[in-house]
């Protein structure tokens, strides 16, 4: 995803679905680097699309 590409309420959904990615792992008490770049992919996916669907 190029940020320079992005609109203005894209930019929000990304920064809100990077938020939720990292709640998650607190709450999971996982640090980012213990996911493979998979791993966080799939994350953020879900997370960007529950942003999305609001």
């Amino acid at each position: 995803m190029n940020a320079q590409h992005l609109n203005k309420n894209e930019v929000e959904a990304v920064i809100l679905a990077l938020d939720e990615c990292y709640r998650r792992l607190h709450a999971a008490n996982v640090s980012a680097r213990d996911l493979t770049q998979e791993g966080f992919s799939l994350m953020f996916k879900s997370a960007y699309q529950g942003i999305i669907q609001k």
